[in-house]
């Protein structure tokens, strides 16, 4: 019985060891210590701070114009024409007795069909040719130049008022194209306008323009193929003869004819 006894115990102590040992088996899954579920991330979203749009053609205050001066209106043939009453003179170069002729070594003024030629054989030479008309203090003319040689310096005149030789006022226009207005008195020379280009002018040789000089109460005007080019003021009360002119000077030769020539009334306005 004591042999039992003893045996009792170590049993239970056995058995009590198992129970603590699996015990501590069991609960030793719960000791482990739980992985905490992370929580969600928040990324911060970054505010998009707006881009300034660039004004690549901005605005600008709309200038005031300025109104442009009008131009001042130049006369025209058509306004001449109020002033124009009778027909003078109508000289188709067929009567030869109302122009010079001559003939010489430096050159001829001769008659042709129905022209006047000024022929210079010669440098530095000027021809004249004095007419039998007369012209009033108030007048128009118009006549043809036609150039068949001439180098760009030679020059063609109109001579009026003629009083002697040596006083009359005289226009001259060049073979280059301008013009030019001088008075003659006791031989001295007085330029009134001095060369200014020509508008609407055929320069050169051969070639054609027509010639119109207005004249009316101290005012002189040019015209060329109905082009008005300049106004200068002259004498008054002042009448006198006509002649025609042609001078070499940078040619050695020159020829001009003068056609249709025609001289009115000008009743000033």
């Amino acid at each position: 019985m004591q042999n039992i006894h003893l045996k009792l115990p170590s049993i239970i102590t056995i058995v009590s060891l198992l129970t603590l040992t699996i015990a501590l088996s069991l609960s030793g899954c719960d000791l482990a210590p739980a992985e905490a579920t992370p929580s969600p991330t928040f990324t911060a979203t970054q505010t998009e701070i707006p881009t300034p749009t660039i004004d690549w053609f901005p605005a600008t205050p709309t200038p005031t114009l300025l109104p442009l001066p009008s131009p001042t209106p130049q006369p025209t043939l058509a306004d001449l024409r109020s002033g124009i009453t009778e027909l003078l003179v109508d000289d188709d170069f067929t009567n030869e007795s109302l122009w010079e002729t001559r003939q010489s070594q430096a050159g001829n003024i001769a008659f042709g069909v129905e022209n006047l030629t000024l022929a210079i054989a010669q440098p530095n030479t000027s021809l004249i040719s004095f007419s039998q008309h007369n012209l009033p203090e108030d007048f128009y003319l118009e006549v043809t130049l036609q150039t068949t040689l001439c180098q760009p310096l030679d020059q063609i005149g109109i001579l009026y008022w003629i009083q002697s030789e040596s006083d009359y006022y005289r226009l001259l226009v060049d073979c280059a194209g301008q013009a030019r207005l001088e008075v003659i008195q006791g031989g001295q020379t007085i330029v009134l306008q001095d060369w200014e280009s020509l508008r609407r002018a055929q320069p050169g040789s051969p070639a054609t323009n027509r010639l119109g000089l207005w004249v009316s109460r101290g005012n002189f005007q040019l015209y060329i193929n109905d082009a008005y080019q300049f106004e200068q003021r002259i004498a008054l009360n002042r009448s006198g003869g006509l002649g025609l002119f042609a001078r070499t000077i940078s040619g050695n030769a020159m020829t001009v004819r003068f056609t249709d020539l025609k001289i009115y009334q000008v009743e000033p306005q």
